[in-house]
């Protein structure tokens, strides 16, 4: 793990905490959603947002939200390599995603075997014991037709 991924995950969850107690420590300003939209009482002068929303404590909520925005937002550039590095090279086989098997057939589950250091040795076939068959030396002809010859008869 990168040293700039500790830091950043430092910093992240205490600007996160930071956030959670700026939020908690605000005064509520009533009505929520209800005063934005008319309800609650709101009076005529009211913003959306409330009377006072330039005060020290929105500046801060707002600041915070932008940091932890900020941090996110590298935290997964650099935690995730696809994203960080837009040249790398297509999958492999190795990590090709497997086939489905057809309904009703049973999976076949194969497991990878280690690449070997040292080279295949290529097999060699056994010897036949049998002799080995010989070609008819020529074509046989075919046999002379059956149907019989028939005679002229004289009358």
């Amino acid at each position: 793990m990168s040293t700039w991924i500790v830091v950043l995950t430092l910093l992240f969850i205490i600007v996160s905490a930071a956030l959670v107690l700026i939020i908690l420590v605000q005064r509520p300003q009533g009505g929520g959603l209800a005063g934005a939209f008319g309800g609650a009482g709101g009076g005529g002068t009211d913003t959306a947002f409330g009377g006072r929303t330039g005060d020290a404590l929105t500046v801060a909520t707002v600041a915070g939200f932008v940091v932890y925005i900020l941090l996110a937002v590298a935290l997964n550039i650099l935690d995730n390599p696809t994203v960080a590095d837009a040249g790398t090279p297509a999958p492999t086989a190795d990590t090709a995603p497997a086939t489905v098997p057809a309904p009703g057939t049973t999976p076949v589950t194969t497991i990878p075997q280690p690449a070997s250091t040292a080279p295949a040795a290529t097999p060699t076939p056994p010897a036949s014991t049998a002799p080995a068959a010989t070609a008819p030396a020529a074509t046989p002809t075919p046999p002379a037709s059956t149907t019989p010859a028939t005679t002229p008869t004289g009358g």
